[in-house]
């Protein structure tokens, strides 16, 4: 039998990760309605952490062959220049040091990008470097990519500074 300090913080640490997971829903929830998915909450495939693990490296390798010279600033298809804000070096540096809340998206439950085809979407947890808060241009919130084609599909923010 357990002793009553033992139970106390036992219920402690339940309340806190069931409190943890309730704010988890809220953010992905908040991040799909306002981007307008055509994806819900339910629809989400966590990924194992050995898999989690593989995609990520595997994510790291390809960056660093085919970004390694990323551009400082991106055209929009509208012809004016916009700051590359996160480039995929922050992006999988992101996936492999802080939060890590990331999920499949069933093939059935998207329709893919005009210039992605593929079925497969990563949607996680994605936090700005540390150097990023400190300049007051820090970002939280939910990312789709495509691991296939490199493609940022998305990005909702939760907390901003």
């Amino acid at each position: 039998m357990k002793s009553p300090f033992l139970q106390i913080a036992e219920a402690i640490r339940n309340k806190r990760k069931a409190k943890l997971q309730t704010q988890r829903r809220a953010n992905i929830e908040y991040c799909t309605k306002t981007a307008k998915a055509s994806f819900t909450y339910e629809d989400l495939i966590p990924i194992p952490d050995d898999e989690y693990d593989r995609l990520v490296a595997r994510l790291e390798e390809r960056v660093a062959k085919e970004k390694s010279d990323e551009p400082f600033e991106i055209t929009t298809r509208f012809g004016y220049a916009l700051p590359n804000i996160f480039a995929w070096r922050e992006i999988v540096a992101s996936m492999k040091t802080r939060v890590r809340d990331a999920y499949y998206i069933h093939p059935s439950d998207h329709t893919p990008d005009e210039d992605c085809h593929h079925e497969t979407l990563v949607f996680f947890c994605f936090r700005s470097s540390d150097e990023s808060w400190k300049q007051l241009c820090g970002r939280e919130g939910y990312m789709l990519i495509c691991p296939e084609c490199l493609m940022i599909q998305g990005f909702v923010h939760y907390i901003m500074n």
